[in-house]
Parts: structure tokens; sequence; C-alpha cells
């Protein structure tokens, strides 16, 4: 089995009793088959704990006050304590590791809902190195899997690396870059032309290619007014989401009145051009985040055929990020750290990786929203 990960992973370390959104809290923990059996025989005072502070029927841990029952006051692990390491659950084991599966290859990430693993994610420089390491499993055959689409996919997700890393155009070029290329690649795998994506990579790494994509960019540049109404009908796509924390739903309304109501059309375009210039590392935090989106996704397209809604995805998520960092940095007086950013990104990531209903709605909305077809989004982007 090959397992392929950023270099930053390792790198990760809880914050444990230190961490200000415990992933123990708020969230129903779900207990595989293996670990459950585990706890049902597990002996002495502790084995009682453990079966009296499960739900057997759904196969959880018991939650009061909506902590789970083994977080004790000092925001620390009872299980981990008392029995040790390896008598954690997978999901806690794992978390905040991510696992995308494909036929013999798993690839790892570090979900952005966890404030340590945000933190450094969004605090690397550059380019990420994806890993890759080989252990001895048993070879897996998975039914129906396209492994010539597989490998353009992984073909057309490094090519994108590129363009994200590439400063010498502005962050606003590469993400349009990224949409009107996954809408032209698109179509060659709905044709079943992979065999045109190695020439349509070629022809996009032209830097002539890159001055024709300007001009024809050029005609949605300059509309502020539609800009904003684009990027605010994206953020009222996510009040149509499951509500998991309410108070975060609160947030987004406030901003919302405040960003597109309370501010003239001539206050929000000084306040972005002031903001894009107030910190010389946000530009590559929005690169990390592009990154992630697409590690995270875009190879998920061959069970679906769909990339271009999981790139779309990845450029809307960055910019409702971006517009709800314009507003946090407008109401803080002007004021935004990277530990402001940090916490910011992990909230909204709670709200949008964490439940198959709001994954399922955002993934409709990409393929089937009037608000993600093409000409309304390269309008957001670069008006």
């Amino acid at each position: 089995m090959e397992y392929t990960y950023p270099e930053y992973l390792y790198d990760f370390q809880c914050d444990a009793s230190a961490c200000r959104d415990t992933c123990c809290a708020g969230w129903n923990i779900v207990i595989d088959p293996v670990s459950l059996k585990k706890y049902k025989d597990h002996p002495g005072f502790f084995g009682n704990r453990l079966r009296n502070s499960i739900d057997w029927e759904k196969g959880s841990f018991e939650q009061y006050n909506g902590r789970c029952a083994f977080l004790n006051e000092e925001g620390l692990c009872d299980i981990y304590a008392e029995a040790g390491e390896g008598m954690l659950c997978k999901t806690c084991t794992r978390y905040p590791r991510h696992y995308e599966e494909y036929e013999n290859l798993r690839e790892i990430s570090l979900s952005l809902s966890c404030p340590a693993a945000a933190r450094l994610v969004l605090g690397y420089q550059g380019k990420p190195a994806f890993l890759n390491e080989y252990r001895e499993t048993p070879e897996e055959e998975y039914e129906q899997f396209d492994f010539f689409l597989f490998t353009k996919l992984n073909e057309i997700r490094d090519y994108y690396y590129e363009v994200i890393h590439n400063r010498e155009q502005p962050l606003s070029f590469r993400m349009a870059l990224l949409v009107s290329t996954a809408h032209d690649l698109q179509k060659r795998v709905d044709r079943a032309q992979l065999y045109a994506v190695d020439d349509l990579l070629r022809r996009y790494g032209d830097p002539a290619f890159r001055k024709t994509a300007q001009r024809k960019f050029a005609v949605f540049e300059g509309q502020g007014v539609k800009r904003r109404i684009q990027r605010r009908k994206l953020w009222q796509r996510l009040y149509r989401l499951e509500v998991l924390r309410p108070p975060f739903r609160e947030y987004l309304k406030k901003q919302d009145e405040f960003l597109y109501r309370e501010l003239s059309q001539e206050a929000y375009e000084d306040a972005w051009r002031e903001f894009a210039g107030s910190s010389p590392d946000r530009e590559s935090e929005y690169e990390q985040l592009l990154t992630y989106y697409l590690f995270c996704s875009l190879c998920g397209a061959v069970y679906d055929g769909d990339l271009y809604s999981r790139v779309k995805l990845a450029v809307v998520h960055t910019m409702l990020i971006q517009e709800l960092d314009l507003g946090a940095w407008l109401t803080g007086g002007k004021e935004f750290s990277f530990e402001d950013q940090v916490e910011l990104v992990h909230r909204y990531a709670r709200e949008t990786e964490h439940s198959d209903l709001n994954m399922e709605a955002m993934e409709c909305m990409a393929a089937e929203d009037e608000a993600f077809v093409l000409e309304p989004l390269l309008t957001g982007i670069l008006g």
C-alpha cells in the first residue's frame, strides 16, 4: 500500500489541554467495531466505566453537556490516561488526519477543523512537497477503478499546484485560471477524451496561453458591484447548510449584514484594497488553502468524473474565507493576526467538512446552482 501525505504531516502536535476548541466536545464520536469489542471486554473498574459510558445502540461515546464522557476537567482523555494510547478508537487515533481511499493508495491530510492542524497548514511557506511511503499490505482490487483517469487527475492536480504557487500572476488570476481550465478539462472527461489531457496541460503551461487568458479575463475585471453581489450570493449558500454550531451561523449573519448592507460599495472596495496590502503573509495562507482543498478532493473525481465541481469548491471556499477575513479585519479595528486566521478557518471547516449532509449539499450546489456557473464565478473572483 502506498501512502501520500504533505511533508509537514508528522510535524503535527496536538494542543491537548491547551486546545481552545477540543475535538472531544461538540461532536458525536463514533467508535469502530474493533474498539467496541475491546471496550466491552476491558476488565476492572475502568472497564465498567467504559461500558456505562457508551451508547451501544449508536456505537458512540456518551456526552455530558456536549463533552465526551471521557474528557476530564483538565481537557485530557481518561481512556488515554487510564488504559493507554492503544485503547483509543480509530476516530480518536486518526483525527485530525483524514484519509482518502483509492485502490492500493491512501492520501492523508490534516483537517483544518483542528486549530493545531490549521496553524500548521496555514503557516507553511511555499509549495508543499508530497511524500510517498510504502507499507506491506495485501493488494486491493476495486471494481471499476479507472487507473487512467486517476493518473490524469494526479497530473491535473500537480499542474494546479504550480499555478497556485506561481506568484508571477495575482492570486485572483490564478484562482480564475483554476476554474476556467477545470471547465475545459471537464469537457474532455465527459467525452472520454483523456488522451487530450496531456496536450491541454502543455498548452496551459505555455506563457502565450496565459496572455490569452489575461485578455479573456479582462472582460470580468472592474465590475466591483457585480463582484460584491456574486460573493454575497455564494455567502448566502452557507445558510442552506445544516447548522452544527449556532453561534457560527449568527456570526455569519452579522458579518453578512455588515459587509453587504451597512458598507457602501465604495467603502467595501476601499477596504478590500487596504486589507489586501495589510499583511505580506496572507497571500501564502490563501495559497495553502487552495492546495489543501485540491489535495483533499480533486482525485475523488475518479469515482464520479466531476473534477470541475471540486475545483470550483476549492476556489469558493477560499473566496468565502477571504470575505470572512475582511469582515473580521474591519470589525476588529483593522487588526487581524495569524491566530485570528487560524480561529476563523478552523471554525469554518468545522461547519463545512464534518457533516455528510453539508458536504453533499455543497457538492450539489457546485454542480447545479446558478451561483457556481463559470461566468458569474469569474466575476466574483476578478471583478
